[in-house]
């Protein structure tokens, strides 16, 4: 899958699962901080990177990421 799949996936998973606005989706936003990201959206998030990319993320890695970059960095390299 290419970086910019796995970013668009993402994109739309933060949009339409977890209701951010769209116009906070930027790679350099900060995951907690810019979006409030709870323990339920890591939750969600690994439970979507699973499903979507064949990987379980290790429990609370979700939680270690502070960017969207991270996110979409850690997809790239584990999935």
């Amino acid at each position: 899958m290419t970086k910019q799949e796995i970013q668009e996936k993402v994109n739309t998973f933060m949009t339409d699962r977890l209701e951010f606005e769209p116009s906070v989706i930027k790679p350099e936003a900060e995951l907690k901080r810019d979006l409030g990201m709870t323990s339920l959206d890591a939750v969600e998030t690994a439970i979507f990177i699973k499903r979507t990319f064949g990987f379980q993320p290790e429990r609370g890695a979700i939680k270690t990421l502070v960017t969207i970059q991270d996110l979409y960095d850690f997809i790239e390299k584990n999935g």
